[in-house]
Parts: structure tokens; sequence; C-alpha cells
């Protein structure tokens, strides 16, 4: 059975557009369905379904425009309620296809049913889709929880953000699961609790699927189980460029490009080149670049020799996917290049090389003259310091502070802000009720032998590839039907006994990373049986991660 998020979503866009067949569209969208849209539809396809202008929900236009039918996909919150009975009262659009992303209060219904003077609305409906599809097992819901753990108004509006987009999910798949959730976080269990609430109590007839008992699970986690994972560089494609320059619904962003592209688009769906390459990592990345360039070339070298009006057929014939591959070859030949330089000028391979060391390593001495030799180097960034510090103080922090003192003495001397250093000096004391040391550091021997589940990485493994992230350890668990109650309990009745399911979604509190997503989908390639939808709030990066580590710091200060 194959689990494709993107597939389900796309599924759901082509009905709200065919369900108004028929004459030209406006596709009305909130600041978070359009981030939907734009991963699973191109503008070529929203042509063929006649779109012809897309508009956020915020912008009223001046003008009527009633030759256009309005197809509105938003979440259903008060805000998006109030715009929508503007533009009701307003009669902007000729007729109005509400569609909406979760379920509807019935006071929100009454709210746009009254505002319909003009009696314009043709269609409302709920399609479960809070969500976005990133990739076919990987969905985000675009949002910072932060590390806030107490039940503050601000944390639980966040709570039930994440139910609403969990819950969509599984209304989406028709999944009704056993939920379990990370003992040693609060706020997993407040979201755990709600989604049972929610489709156990509340809405027992809406999750009412026919499914074999105990083998659906979701699992809600916390980023900081393992704060290591996304403090560490990486060195596989997709994973790497969301850290050194960012993913943000499949788009990249470019410094230093070599024409006038400054945005590319990065999409398995319709990239086979980034679909074959997007987990492999640096070295094999460069092999396959040259390759896809040399076999551009020799086809261009082909299409140089027209000598007759039948090859001129031929080539007219082959010219769009000749001018595709032009396209394709330029896109990831800019990227390499950008990632290239970048990695150059930050020194991050030395940096990286560190990291590992201090993860993976035995060596607690050599691990501790790695970090003060690169915090003592000129050449080596300040941030790229202070994920250096906070590795070492997560792994060798509790053994003994002398080593820690010294390297908080050297981080002064690089110009870190005093946050920042704030938070070096209480890591310790920020991680320690969230995160197991033990599972955390000694399981790098248990990877060795997991390499069944997940698979290899492609081309050799090297000194900057070493570290597993926590995640593969529970995936294991999970599939062997091992995963601690103790740790991981359920909410309400417990199934199947042996604890086992073949599919299973993980949610991680806090951002999930490239990395994990990358042994998620590795995963559902095996043939374990096992098949994983990996999400999170958002999808991390060091540069997010220690932002919401500065958070913290900055909360603890004030409180002080």
């Amino acid at each position: 059975m194959t689990l494709d998020v993107s597939a389900v979503v796309k599924e759901y866009i082509w009905k709200m557009l065919s369900d108004c067949s028929g004459g030209m569209k406006a596709f009305i969208l909130d600041d978070f369905t359009i981030n939907i849209v734009s991963v699973v539809f191109s503008q070529t396809e929203l042509l063929q379904a006649e779109v012809f202008l897309v508009e956020r929900l915020q912008h009223i236009p001046v003008k009527k425009l009633q030759h256009f039918k309005a197809v509105c996909f938003v979440r259903p919150t008060m805000k998006n309620c109030e715009k929508l009975c503007e533009h009701l009262k307003r009669h902007i659009y000729g007729e109005y296809f509400l569609f909406f992303s979760h379920l509807v209060q019935e006071n929100l219904l009454q709210k746009i049913a009254a505002s319909d003077e003009y009696e314009v609305v043709q269609q409302v409906q709920e399609l479960y889709a809070s969500f976005v599809p990133v990739d076919p097992s990987l969905f985000s819901l675009e949002f910072s929880f932060g590390m806030n753990y107490s039940p503050s108004d601000k944390s639980l509006r966040a709570t039930d953000r994440v139910v609403e987009g969990i819950s969509s999910l599984l209304l989406s798949l028709k999944w009704k699961p056993a939920i379990r959730f990370q003992r040693s976080s609060s706020r997993c269990r407040r979201v755990a609790e709600e989604i049972h609430r929610l489709a156990y109590i509340q809405e027992p007839g809406l999750f009412d699927f026919r499914q074999k008992v105990g083998d659906y699970q979701l699992i809600v986690l916390d980023r900081m189980e393992d704060p290591v994972t996304p403090l560490l560089s990486q060195w596989t494609y997709q994973a790497m460029v969301h850290e050194i320059l960012g993913i943000k619904n499949n788009k990249v962003q470019l410094r230093h490009s070599l024409n006038d592209e400054k945005e590319i688009v990065l999409a398995s769906s319709d990239d086979s080149f980034y679909q074959e390459n997007m987990f492999s990592n640096y070295g094999d990345l460069g092999l396959a670049v040259k390759q896809l360039v040399d076999n551009f070339q020799a086809i261009s070298k082909i299409n140089k020799q027209i000598e007759s009006i039948d090859d001129m057929h031929r080539f007219i014939e082959s010219f769009p996917e000749f001018r595709h591959q032009s396209g394709s070859v330029a896109k990831h030949v800019n990227l390499i290049s950008e990632l290239s330089k970048i990695i150059n000028e930050k020194s991050l391979m030395t940096v990286s090389r560190a990291e590992q060391e201090v993860v993976c390593g035995s060596d607690r001495v050599l691990a501790f003259d790695l970090v003060m030799d690169l915090l003592a180097d000129n050449k080596i960034l300040p941030f790229e310091c202070l994920k250096l510090a906070l590795l070492f103080i997560l792994r060798y922090g509790g053994h003994g502070n002398k080593q820690v003192d010294e390297v908080m003495t050297a981080l002064t001397r690089r110009n870190l802000d005093q946050l920042s250093l704030n938070l070096v000096r209480n890591f310790g004391k920020i991680v320690g009720s969230t995160i197991n040391t033990e599972c955390l550091f000694w399981n790098q021997n248990f990877f060795s032998r997991a390499s069944k589940l997940v698979g290899d990485l492609k081309g050799a493994e090297n000194v900057f590839t070493q570290h597993q992230p926590l995640l593969l350890q529970i995936l294991d668990n999970i599939l062997k039907g091992r995963l601690k109650e103790a740790d991981y309990p359920h909410v309400g009745e417990v199934f199947p006994k042996d604890g086992k399911s073949h599919h299973v979604i993980l949610f991680i509190v806090g951002g999930v990373t490239y990395e994990e997503a990358r042994f998620v989908a590795n995963a559902n390639q095996s043939r374990e049986g096992l098949r994983v939808i990996l999400g999170g709030t958002t999808i991390t990066n060091s540069q997010a991660f220690v932002q919401d580590l500065r958070s913290i710091a900055n909360t603890e200060q004030s409180a002080t």
C-alpha cells in the first residue's frame, strides 16, 4: 500500500476546481493554503483547470469580477470567515465555491449564510488538508511551535493548530490510529490527548473507518528528544540545501547565481534528477551532476548535426524535452556551484569533521581538542562555533565542568552575543528534562545493525555521515513491536498487545529535519512491511533550531 500525502492533497484540489467546471475561475487562498497549493500544483496545471487568477483572501479587489467563479480554499478560522463575509456582502465574484481545510464550526457557517445576501454561494464543503505535503511521505504545518512547555494561551493555541493539522491528515487518509506520545514531554501529551478527544469522543462517527484494529499508530514526539540531528551539518542533497540555503515551499533562493535566476524550484514530482539524487551524499552528487552535464552535451552535439529536413523534424519533435533538460542542467549546476562556494567560504567540511567526532567518536580528549582548535580559528564563523559548543555540552557536559568552562571561555572571544552565551551556559539545564543522553549517543553502535530497515547511503560511508538520527531507533522498535509503553504511553485503549503496527505517522513537535525524512523514505522503500509518514510543526535546520533554543534562553534570563 502506497501512502502519498502529496497525491492525496492534489486529488482534493482537482476536486475543488472540477466541482465548478466551465468558465474562468479565481482561486482564493489564505496565507496557509497558498503554501499547500504551491507545492502540489504548477501554474500550467492551474491554467488547465481554467484558473486565471490566484488571490489571497485578505486582498479584496476594488473592482467587481463577476465573470469569474471564486473557488475559495481556506482554513476555518474566525478571521477567514470575516473576510469571506466581506467578499459575499460586496459580491466581488459571480459565484462562490467554499472549501474548508478542516471541520467548520456551526457559528461560522451561520455567519457566512447571513452574509450571502446575493445568494452566490453554490457549495460549502470540508476537504481535509490543513497540512503542507512537502514530499510523498513528509508533511509540515509551516509554523514554529517554539520551545514553550507551559500551558499558556499561546502554547494552547499552538496545540490547537497542531491538532487541526494532524487530524486533517488522519481524515484525508481515513485513519483512526492508536495514539502514543513521548512521556517526558508535556506538550506532546497535550497534543496526543486532544487528538484522542477529537477522534474518539467528540467526532467518533467522522473517524469511523473500516481498518484492522491496531494496525495504525500516531506517535507524537518532541524535537528536544533529539537535539543533535538539527545541530549537525548535512551532506545529502535535500538536507544540505535546506541547511545552507533554506527550502521554503520547494523553492530555494540563490545568492550568487551564475545568471539572472535568483529562485529555483526543487520538487521531486517534476524533476527526475532531483528525485533520483535528493538523498545522495555530497561526493556522489558531484559525480551525478557531471554525468547530467555530459549527457546533455552529447544530446546538444547530436542536435547541432542538422543536415536535412528529416534531421530538423526530429530535432523539433525532441525540442520540448531538450529545453526541459537544458533547464534542469542549468538549475542543478547553479545550485551545486553555490553550495560548493558557501561550503568552502565557511569551512563547513572542517567543522563537520569535528561535529561527527564529538557526536559519534569515543575519544573525549580528541573531541575536546578539535573543538578548542576550531573555536580559536578565526576562519570558523561564530555560528559554527556556537553549534560545536552545544554539541560538546550535549555529549560531555554531564561528565565534569572543567572542559565546558574552557569552551565557554573560548566562546567569549568569538564576539557571540550575550543571549547565545547564556544559551551555552544553561544548555544542560534547558535540555536535561527532555532528552535521554544514553539513548542519544549509545545508539551509534545500534545503527550499524539497522541498515536492513533503512538501507545504506548511496556511495561509501565517510567521516561526514556517521551520525544517524534517534528516529531510526524508534522506527526499528516500532517494526519489532518493542516501543516501550513506559517511554511512549498510549492515550486510551492499548492495542494490539504486541505493539506492532504497519502504518505509522511520526509527528515531531518543534520541527522535523530532512535528514530524518531521508531515513523514513528509505524505510518505506525497504521490504519490512512498515509504511511511515513523517511530519512536524515545521521543517527545521540549525539556524531555526538554534533560534528556538535562544528563545528559551531569553525566557530563562527574563525569569531570573
